[in-house]
């Protein structure tokens, strides 16, 4: 977007330009038809239409003026004037008749009296608009014998202010070229600038983008996970086991509630510091139970949730078993203990409610029986 929006204003005043450089062409065939003496050219005109040669010292006279004002304008390169009889152009004075100033400037001379012919494919009414005593320049560059070149032409008045021929001025193409080159440089240095700026601003975008990324997931990832253990929050377990829930009947999925026996007494005896202590104690044990896949979350204040995907009552009872091996066996402020309620359905079987449901219970049974060990649902 950048690139267009900086590079079509240059590719439109394109034209534009061309139209300036028309315009200067115009000016400069005015300016040297204005020095041109017309009387004087009215007789060269009339001795070229009768096939008389031409008088030297009056050519040299009549040029003279054309010769100073093309010595001061390199960029143009051919000056010359022109006659007209019954709508045939001719050539009457060109600069280039100099010998010394065309060598200097490489030019070719039209001879005196030569007929000027124009290409079919540049037709127009020029004659007509000089006639009518108005300056004419080509719309666009033309191609001759003499290369590429955009002409421009003023009618000379005499000292009665008729028409008495025009003057013609060449610009090369390469004077164009030229002028065009430095819009051209500036083109460049616009297109590749909006590159670096788009590029940075797309750096600094993505980068904006990446910060609020990274913190819109921090504060997802706070929102699922507890801030004490690390594990999920209620939240994000149920999330979690949402999309790890499989529909097939043939897959049985296991949860196990855990419980901290008497939490409350090591909190009231050893003060809620030691029981955050053993609430993590209880994380990492956890952690170093499961199986790969399995999900485990802390519901709130000492009770755990764990969810075994793909999991039967044995692989249950297996993971219970390492659980209170590794509680049994924990270094910490204060020996602790746990009791854990099992429960196991299949997909076909109900929900992951009825499953929470039933590990409830069997939590309460895990409890009721003595605690520090586990309990299976029963209907």
């Amino acid at each position: 977007m950048l690139v267009t929006v900086v590079l079509m204003p240059q590719l439109l005043s394109r034209d534009a330009r061309l139209q300036v450089l028309r315009a200067h062409v115009a000016e400069v065939a005015r300016i040297a038809a204005g020095s041109v003496d017309g009387d004087l050219h009215r007789q060269l005109v009339e001795a070229a239409a009768d096939g008389k040669p031409a008088d030297e010292a009056l050519l040299r006279e009549a040029r003279a003026p054309l010769l100073r004002l093309h010595r001061n304008w390199p960029e143009a390169n051919y000056l010359y004037s022109m006659g007209v009889r019954d709508r045939t152009p001719f050539f009457v004075l060109d600069t280039a008749q100099d010998a010394e100033f065309a060598a200097t400037r490489n030019l070719k001379p039209s001879a005196f009296g030569e007929v000027f012919k124009l290409r079919p494919e540049y037709a127009s009414d020029w004659l007509d608009q000089l006639a009518a005593g108005r300056s004419y320049v080509n719309n666009y560059f033309q191609h001759d014998d003499y290369g590429y070149f955009l002409s421009g032409h003023a009618p000379i008045r005499d000292s009665t202010g008729a028409i008495s021929g025009f003057i013609g001025v060449d610009f090369d193409l390469d004077y164009y070229v030229n002028e065009e080159q430095r819009f051209h440089r500036i083109e460049i240095t616009s297109v590749v600038f909006a590159l670096l700026l788009s590029m940075l601003l797309g750096y600094g975008y993505s980068r904006y983008r990446l910060a609020q990324q990274v913190q819109m997931q921090m504060h997802y990832e706070s929102a699922r996970r507890d801030s004490l253990t690390g594990l999920l929050n209620r939240r994000g377990a149920l999330s979690a086991i949402e999309a790890g829930w499989s529909d097939a009947s043939v897959h049985s999925h296991a949860a196990l509630l855990v419980d901290i026996d008497n939490f409350k007494s090591i909190n009231d005896t050893h003060g809620h510091a030691t029981g955050d202590e053993v609430v993590c104690n209880l994380a990492t044990a956890l952690r170093g139970c499961l199986r790969p896949g399995d999900i485990t979350a802390r519901l709130g204040g000492d009770e755990f949730l764990v969810f075994a995907r793909d999991c039967d009552r044995e692989g249950a009872e297996k993971i219970a078993r390492r659980l209170l091996d590794t509680v049994r066996q924990s270094a910490g402020p204060v020996a602790f203990r746990v009791s854990v309620g099992i429960s196991a359905v299949t997909a076909a079987q109900g929900s992951f409610d009825m499953l929470y449901r039933q590990a409830d219970t069997a939590l309460y049974r895990a409890k009721a029986a003595g605690r520090d060990g586990y309990a299976f649902y029963a209907a």
